[in-house]
């Protein structure tokens, strides 16, 4: 999988690689050997490259080569038990129903009264 243009690991290729990249993409590999997305000898050399990386763009290799994680579902939409793919759970309208019903029917008696006595 080729890396898009906007990528760190291309924009900032000539920044140093942090301790936190590192355990990243450690755990990233480390996820995709037991599931078995990668080889041993693939997550060998993968872990060879992120220790021996100076660079942000020395990790190229790395993240072109590593798959994709076997549930790709992000975490915003894994939270709060919502279905992918809605923003809430459906809600009951109809309490919200019968208070604006009951609420019309009381201002049109207000108004009907009032009506009433401004005729009379």
């Amino acid at each position: 999988m080729a890396l898009p243009p906007s990528s760190k690991y291309l924009q900032r290729s000539g920044d140093p690689v942090d301790d936190v990249e590192r355990e990243s993409l450690t755990q990233r590999l480390n996820a995709a050997f037991a599931d078995g997305r990668i080889t041993h000898d693939e997550y060998a050399e993968g872990m060879d490259t992120v220790y021996a990386a100076g660079k942000l763009g020395d990790l190229v290799p790395v993240i072109e080569r590593l798959p994709a994680a076997a549930d790709n579902t992000p975490a915003i939409v894994q939270q709060g038990g919502v279905p992918a793919g809605n923003v809430s759970q459906p809600r009951d309208l109809a309490p919200f129903a019968v208070a604006v019903g009951v609420v019309g029917v009381a201002l049109i008696a207000v108004i009907a009264v009032l009506v009433a006595v401004l005729l009379f």
